[in-house]
């Protein structure tokens, strides 16, 4: 009988996790066509599947996140704004169920700065630091975001904040280099940096290092062509 019980059991979990995997995919076409609201559709059935799976609670948000940007931009502010509400808690749910879901992090710092909070978006991504010392994801979210800042500082006029980020964002970068010396995220933000600079022939340089140890960067081959002619 136990046998039984569990041989059940396991068709079950077989049954839900398929189940889960095609609403996923549809999902995500429906997402890459833009129709967020039958992508939603497809992800929340798929939760049903799996409420805990962190990927899928990652989309479920994602999803919203999207949904509150074309809301907002088609002048549907109160949609736009629920759905921003929706998405935070999304991500978190999916923290709570992976403490380094990168993805996560990412979508929710990036949530933040869209509602022009700078500030949680830098206690989110440095606590994620504080509690990963050794690793270099982490490092690479926080060197992005002070990269966004420094951006937006410089539109505002605050110069001297500018650098002091860009300063910041160098000093991330070095770090994961440090530890990854061949990263090709960190070294393509490096040339970057170094191109916001000026100094086009280090920028050259970081990016070739980038594309040595990760060539399917199409778009930086191309910037690299630009730069060198």
């Amino acid at each position: 009988m136990t046998r039984e019980l569990c041989t059940i059991s396991l068709v079950i979990l077989l049954v839900l996790g398929c189940a889960s995997q095609n609403q996923t995919s549809k999902g995500v076409q429906y997402y890459g066509q833009a129709q967020y609201d039958a992508a939603q559709t497809a992800f929340q059935s798929a939760l049903k599947a799996k409420p805990n799976d962190p990927n899928t609670l990652y989309n479920v948000a994602a999803t919203y996140h999207q949904s509150a940007r074309a809301s907002l931009l088609s002048g549907q502010t109160a949609t736009g704004q629920q759905h921003y509400e929706l998405a935070a808690q999304y991500y978190q749910l999916c923290l709570a169920q992976n403490s380094n879901h990168a993805d996560a992090y990412r979508g929710l710092a990036s949530l933040y700065m869209d509602c022009r909070d700078g500030e949680a978006a830098y206690q989110l991504l440095n606590g994620w630091c504080q509690r990963n010392p050794v690793a270099v994801e982490p490092k690479l979210e926080l060197a992005r975001y002070y990269q966004e800042f420094a951006q937006i500082c410089m539109i505002q006029g605050d110069l001297e904040a500018a650098q002091n980020c860009l300063s910041a964002t160098e000093h991330l970068l070095q770090q994961v280099l440090a530890i990854e010396p061949s990263n090709y995220r960190a070294l393509r933000a490096l040339g970057y940096l170094k191109e916001q600079r000026g100094d086009v022939a280090g920028a050259v340089f970081e990016y070739q290092r980038s594309l040595q140890s990760y060539p399917k960067q199409k778009d930086l081959e191309e910037r690299v062509a630009a730069l060198t002619r």
